[in-house]
């Protein structure tokens, strides 16, 4: 059922709150907090949505590693997670977003370990409520969660589908 539409090439207009560092030799360790926790959005520094349909259909878009969720960096300017999942989700696939829930943050030590120097990656959920047209250089994927668990293909693959199932539940009681 992955209904895919492609277009060709999107620019974004302001650049991201803060610069992403070499990845040098040191490994970047990820840990998806405990539910409840929220972060100060002054450390948060990217921002994804798990967009579903009306029907249970999860809205992806097309990354190197296959169908993902739309997301992406905080821009100079923005002040909410929110505001910041609500652009990147019409920039990637096209569509708006009703209401937007917070659901979980991931921490980051890419740039550093030091309390200060933790970053979070917040994870939002959402229904869909309009489909418009598919941005410029762009491809949005319409699948069933299981069809968008098989064709990812990201190192964390569990993580993912423990947000994409705990998003569903959240939206659809």
């Amino acid at each position: 059922m992955d209904e895919a539409v492609k277009t060709p090439a999107a620019v974004s207009e302001r650049p991201d709150k803060r610069r992403t560092p070499p990845r040098g030799d040191r490994p970047v360790n990820f840990r998806l907090m405990p539910a409840g926790f929220v972060p100060p959005f002054a450390a948060v520094t990217a921002v994804a949505t798990v967009a579903f349909t009306a029907d249970g259909n999860v809205v992806a878009a097309e990354e190197h590693r296959g169908p993902d969720l739309p997301g992406g960096h905080v821009q100079e300017g923005e002040e909410t997670a929110e505001e910041t999942a609500r652009r990147e989700a019409e920039e990637e696939t096209g569509i708006k977003l009703g209401t937007v829930h917070f659901l979980r943050a991931i921490e980051s030590d890419r740039y550093g370990s030091a309390p200060d120097e933790l970053t979070y990656m917040v994870i939002m959920a959402a229904v869909v409520t309009e489909q418009g047209p598919v941005p410029s250089g762009m491809t949005r994927h319409i699948m069933t969660p299981e069809q968008f668990h098989l064709a990812h293909r990201g190192l964390r693959k569990e993580m993912l589908r423990e947000l994409v199932d705990a998003a569903k539940k959240l939206l659809f009681p």
